[in-house]
């Protein structure tokens, strides 16, 4: 024999109850209750020069508003909930509505979003000219040689932010390019190793200490004959 069941709050009869201590009908519940643990104030960091998303740590590549959103609100998700979001703009504040279902309940919440613009540490070391690696190109017709550089050094960072050229110097002798990475310095040597068959000669200059140990920069001289 099945018992009927009845809300404590609204007294309506129901089939079920939800909730622990105090239960209600699925009308009466989604107001006492919210279905999802979300903060009042939603903080989201981007940079102001890429534009990418700082997530745990990390800056991935999410740079429309919606990416955003929807990558830093899927933290809150639950297996048995589903969310729906919407967010507008009003005085020039954000808020998103998190829309949430499970079963028969229905329940909505706002929350405020807060954009704080920074600077992400590869876009910092691009624009103070850092660089870990200098290739000395010189020899006779560099032009074609100078743009096979450039161009790969701009496929490397396509694939890595962290690899970048940082500067370009045209010198008597030829070219310098500067490069923020190691990993990018063997790459564009075996571009040019496979198209130019160049002579290289290293060499290492140091540039000061770092926890009291010498810190030293790759020099690389390419002569083309």
């Amino acid at each position: 024999m099945n018992l009927s069941k009845f809300c404590p709050r609204c007294g309506k009869e129901t089939d079920k109850l939800y909730g622990d201590k105090k239960q209600l009908c699925a009308e009466c519940f989604p107001e006492k209750n919210n279905l999802l643990e979300i903060p009042d104030e939603v903080d989201i960091k981007v940079c102001s020069v890429c534009g990418r998303m700082k997530y745990h740590g990390e800056w991935v590549e999410e740079y429309t508003m919606q990416e955003q959103i929807g990558l830093t609100f899927s933290d809150f998700a639950e297996d048995d909930v589903e969310m729906e979001l919407q967010f507008w703009e009003e005085e020039e504040q954000f808020f998103v509505r998190v829309h949430a279902f499970k079963g028969e309940i229905e329940s909505f919440q706002d929350t405020k979003l807060e954009f704080e613009e920074v600077q992400c540490g590869d876009c910092a070391r691009f624009n103070g000219g850092f660089f870990k690696a200098k290739i000395q190109l010189r020899g006779e017709d560099l032009k074609p040689v100078s743009e096979a550089i450039v161009d790969k050094a701009a496929e490397i960072t396509n694939e890595n932010r962290k690899d970048f050229l940082s500067n370009v110097e045209k010198t008597d002798g030829g070219y310098d390019y500067y490069l923020s990475t190691e990993g990018m310095n063997k790459k564009i040597l075996g571009m040019l190793r496979d198209r130019f068959e160049p002579d290289i000669q290293r060499s290492y200059e140091l540039v000061g200490e770092e926890n009291g140990e010498e810190v030293y920069r790759n020099v690389v001289s390419v002569r083309i004959e």
